[in-house]
């Protein structure tokens, strides 16, 4: 099943984007944060597969414990694009926070390149536990890089990149960059992931991209949530793939 039929056919039983729920991955304690389990198992119950659906739900169960932004969802489409991705093209995540979102593409994807690129300038920067998670899964393929987008996409990259996600600052100005420096990166059929997409200024900038770019892009997924904390797309989210 190509990427883009997978994303399409993803189903929720109960609760749908357009339903205005918020279901809190994670609660905050006096010192710590600890998984909300009810909610976990509610989340992804409440979500419908169309292929590796046991697969997916038992390897990224764990990680749906961890604090996050983001959904299984979310994580199921990352690694089902990076389970079909070409061996020599890389999955780049901008903006790892705790890690959900790049261990997503990691898991039993041991033989693909993924690139994790945070200067933790935000959220109160967990690098420690991000690395203690990240030492945890890595294999020879995987890698992380302690710097601003700009600075990795001006100085680091190199090889095409086969799916990417831009989850730093959302500003109007950063998202548009973010996915301006890492285009002539872009594989052909290379898949763009944008979340918070219910806000504004990512929004825009993404369209913005689209319509300025000399590249032609496909739409694949545009879904806004009614919430902010919901458990199917988080708070929205666009998925793009370039078209040759």
């Amino acid at each position: 099943m190509k990427i883009e039929d997978f994303v399409q056919r993803i189903r929720f039983k109960s609760i749908q984007p357009g339903n205005p729920v918020e279901l809190p991955v994670f609660e905050e304690t006096t010192n710590y944060k600890i998984p909300n389990l009810h909610n976990v198992k509610l989340e992804i119950s409440n979500t419908t597969l169309p292929e590796r659906d046991g697969h997916l739900k038992q390897i990224l169960y764990e990680l749906c414990l961890i604090p996050r932004m983001s959904t299984f969802a979310i994580g199921s489409i990352i690694n089902q694009a990076v389970y079909l991705m070409q061996k020599e093209h890389a999955y780049v995540n901008v903006g790892v926070w705790h890690g959900f979102t790049l261990l997503s593409g990691m898991v039993n994807n041991s033989n693909k390149i993924c690139i994790g690129i945070d200067n933790f300038s935000e959220f109160y920067a967990p690098q420690a536990q991000f690395l203690t998670r990240f030492n945890q899964y890595k294999s020879s393929c995987h890698f992380f890089y302690e710097l601003g987008y700009e600075e990795y996409f001006k100085k680091i990259h190199q090889g095409l990149i086969g799916v990417y996600m831009y989850d730093g600052s959302h500003s109007y100005e950063n998202q548009l960059r973010g996915l301006q420096l890492a285009e002539p990166f872009f594989s052909n059929n290379c898949l763009i992931i944008v979340d918070d997409a219910n806000w504004a200024e990512p929004r825009q900038a993404t369209f913005d991209f689209i319509n300025n770019s000399s590249y032609e892009y496909q739409i694949v997924l545009d879904k806004q949530t009614a919430s902010t904390m919901n458990p199917t797309f988080w708070n929205g989210l666009i998925i793009l793939q370039r078209e040759g």
